[in-house]
């Protein structure tokens, strides 16, 4: 049950006597360890009934609203989803119809599984392809599925596939699929019906994942655990679809295979052949389905697969990639890159490949079509050029910036649409739909925003549609009343559904799910802005109580720092200690959050910046130390009154930032931290050390050690509390003797040890635990 709603000044008094409560140390073990299990008795609480309360409540009730569908052909409604409820919801006033999930029975819509998307079948008829939990064999296990806005009335039609196929796109009709053909399979020859799955991507904190798919609603998880448990065989024919927004595992070709077209009432018809090692970066169709754009790149090193967390490896193309050193001529990411149009009617295929002869050609993805099929809308990933690096870099997650092509259907290029606001293909999160032949709505990091833009590429106007601070998500286009419908969220506003004109104007908020939380954390945010010794700006948001002042006079501030590295700093609601942004806030203690270099947001130069000659370990952490001095220095906080923390590379950052600058922060967080370079390069992530510091540690050892906290742990002074899983991917044993060198130095230390966890903390009741710690340090240290 809800509490009921508070006046703000109610809340500031709240918080106000919270700040002053002495924390209540839970009992620790030897060398100041506190051992938190699932199978034991929790630590007693360190903060009052009251408070713990107001945490468990700020971390238990956000509720995830987002739009689900596109909008309906009449402007009128779309799906939407929430962890609670699935329903239709009318665009134009508000209201709602609940689906109780009852209603679909025996089936499960494969885009409540992260598979493909919901469409309009016709005005009143929202369809996708579904999962038939009564069908005995694979074969039968698909239907393709529609349910009526205003009856809400189920229609089924089976849909038997080809045998010995695998979808790899469906259209948006349902009735026209891309699909791969298994060859036949001999005694005793390997099972090319399955993919392989290759790691692009470095691991992150769950938190640090943004995803604009559909939520499944808690009362339809069980259904989807037997879904996937009892048809495993059947959804693996979801063969190069990738599972909802994955982007740090694709799916490969284990050998070269032959693509179909099928269609219901024509059968299958050949397309073309992929190579060995090929992944599918998109496949995009016009509305009706009469053309199809889908794209293939290479994978390095595809035959001689080796453990996640098996280190670098020299002779490995991939390792020869991410350090500059393969040449692009031999580089299978552009080699290998196709992107292959085909009109489904005719059955016609035309071949767009990069300029291989260009210094340092982008590979090109399909993203749209213009929806009268007229314009193909193409993503340029731009490898990125690294100082002090011989070629330019292909690998994906380390793309220096996007941009956009146009061509007609004879592939004919029209156009270019570049800016800064597509610096960092990868993790911009940038996502365009062409909304006629001339306009684009698109998305993009700016700062720690995620706006949304628009673009007509015959004027050049480039337009921010977006009104207010904060991330847009789950963005839908009307059909002829030039509007959007999104989910926008903030540091301080929880998620919810609004309406909003291209031209900016007439928001209309349609969903209130998050108010009274809202309301009840009662919070602010700030732009900032800081000018940096070298003459470059950062910006960034303070988030404070609602009733502190602006700007702020002498008051305790954190600053917090994303994982990653690379990973956008977005502006979005969330309460977990990894991401505290409404957490710390909420508990009486401001919260800085600044993108600095190697980040999105900026420009490209600044993204690379990160990985030019050796400034890994030291640019964006001293980038940092400058903003909290010119903080100091306008008297907004003063010596002793700041802290730092952050998970992942947010917690290397934490760490490395009191290493380098010893005086600066009076108390530390780092949790799910990597503290050796050194250990990180030979049992780690095999291409993010060797990409950051470009040279191997026996070529340059100093700088290893140099950049690990562990060796440096000699100069820390300032109070560390320590959060760790014993199932973290980074080696729990490597913080923990960090940990043991604080205490045998008399440095303030702590260590909350979590069994069972893994990279970041998964269990609701220690996430409760862990924000206590993480209140009661910050408060104890930073007075």
């Amino acid at each position: 049950m809800h509490m009921r709603l508070h006046t703000w000044m109610f809340v500031l008094l709240i918080v106000a006597m919270a700040a002053s409560v002495t924390p209540v140390q839970a009992q620790t073990g030897p060398n100041n360890v506190v051992s938190v299990r699932f199978d034991e008795k929790r630590p007693p609480d360190l903060l009052s009934e009251e408070e713990v309360e107001r945490i468990a409540r700020l971390q238990g009730e956000t509720v995830y609203t987002v739009p689900s569908s596109p909008v309906s052909p009449d402007d009128q409604t779309i799906l939407y989803t929430s962890d609670e409820t699935i329903g239709f919801l009318n665009i134009q006033d508000g209201s709602t119809v609940v689906i109780d999930p009852e209603l679909f029975g025996p089936f499960i819509p494969l885009p409540l599984l992260g598979f493909s998307d919901f469409a309009w079948l016709d005005n009143e008829t929202l369809g996708s392809v579904a999962l038939d939990l009564r069908a005995f064999e694979p074969e039968d296990a698909f239907v393709k599925l529609g349910i009526n806005r205003s009856t809400l009335e189920l229609s089924v039609m089976p849909l038997r596939l080809p045998v010995d196929t695998g979808l790899v796109s469906i259209s948006p009709d349902l009735n026209r699929f891309l699909l791969v053909l298994f060859p036949e399979e001999a005694a005793g020859e390997e099972d090319f019906s399955k993919p392989v799955r290759v790691r692009i991507g470095h691991p992150r904190p769950a938190s640090a994942i943004v995803t604009d798919r559909p939520v499944a609603p808690a009362a339809m998880q069980g259904r989807i655990a037997q879904a996937q448990r009892q048809h495993a065989v059947a959804l693996q024919r979801m063969w190069m679809m990738q599972e909802g927004d994955e982007t740090e595992t694709v799916a490969v070709t284990p050998t070269s295979l032959d693509l179909l077209l099928y269609t219901v009432d024509q059968g299958s018809r050949y397309v073309t052949t992929i190579d060995i090692a090929s992944a599918l970066a998109s496949a995009v169709w016009t509305p009706d389905g009469n053309q199809l754009a889908f794209s293939i790149y290479g994978l390095a090193d595809f035959e001689d697969q080796r453990f996640i967390f098996d280190g670098a490896l020299l002779s490995e193309e991939v390792y020869r990639d991410v350090t500059g050193n393969l040449p692009p001529s031999i580089n299978p990411v552009l080699q290998n890159n196709n992107t292959y149009v085909m009109d489904t009617v005719s059955g016609a295929v035309q071949l767009l490949q990069p300029d291989k002869g260009a210094a340092a050609p982008p590979v090109l993805f399909a993203s749209d079509w213009s929806p009268d099929g007229q314009v193909l809308l193409v993503e340029a990933w731009h490898p990125a050029r690294i100082r002090g690096r011989t070629h330019p870099i292909y690998a994906l997650q380390f793309s220096e910036r996007l941009s956009y092509r146009f061509y007609d259907r004879q592939l004919r290029e029209l156009g270019r649409f570049e800016n800064n606001l597509f610096s960092s293909a990868a993790f911009a999160s940038v996502v365009g739909e062409m909304v006629s032949q001339d306009e684009l709505i698109f998305r993009a990091a700016r700062g720690t925003d995620r706006h949304v833009y628009y673009y007509n590429r015959r004027s050049g106007e480039v337009r921010n549609l977006s009104n207010r601070a904060g991330a847009y998500y789950n963005v839908f286009t009307t059909n002829r009343s030039r509007q959007i419908v999104f989910t926008h969220t903030s540091f301080t506003e929880p998620p919810d559904i609004y309406r909003m004109g291209w031209d900016g104007r007439g928001l209309a908020r349609l969903t209130w799910v998050g108010e009274e939380l809202r309301v009840f954390a009662n919070l602010r945010q700030d732009p900032v802005s800081f000018r940096l010794p070298n003459g470059q700006t950062r910006v960034g948001v303070l988030i404070q109580p609602a009733g502190a002042a602006f700007p702020p006079r002498n008051v305790p501030i954190i600053v917090w720092q994303q994982g990653g590295p690379g990973s956008a700093m977005i502006n979005r609601w969330l309460t977990n200690v990894e991401d505290p942004y409404a957490l710390l806030p909420s508990m009486g203690l401001a919260l800085l959050v600044t993108p600095v270099a190697g980040r999105p947001g900026y420009t490209p130069a600044i993204f690379n910046s990160l990985a030019d000659g050796s400034n890994f370990g030291a640019i964006d952490i001293d980038e940092q130390a400058a903003i909290v001095r010119e903080m100091i220095r306008r008297g907004w906080t003063r010596q002793g009154r700041v802290g730092i923390t952050g998970c992942s590379y947010g917690g290397y950052f934490t760490l490395q930032s009191i290493v380098r600058h010893p005086t600066l922060y009076s108390a530390a967080n780092p949790q799910c931290a990597l503290v050796d370079t050194i250990t990180e390069w030979n049992r780690g992530y095999a291409s993010l050390m060797p990409h950051l510091m470009g040279l191997p540690p026996f070529t340059i050892p100093q700088e290893y050690q140099n950049d690990s906290p562990s060796y440096n742990v000699s100069r820390i002074r300032t109070p560390v509390l320590t959060f760790h899983g014993t199932g973290d991917f980074l080696p729990i044993v490597q913080n923990e003797n960090l940990h043991l060198q604080l205490v045998n130095r008399k440095v303030p230390a702590r260590m909350v040890k979590f069994f069972g966890e893994g990279h970041g903390l998964f269990d609701d009741e220690n996430q409760l635990y862990a924000a206590q710690e993480q209140v009661s340090w910050f408060r104890q240290y930073l007075r």
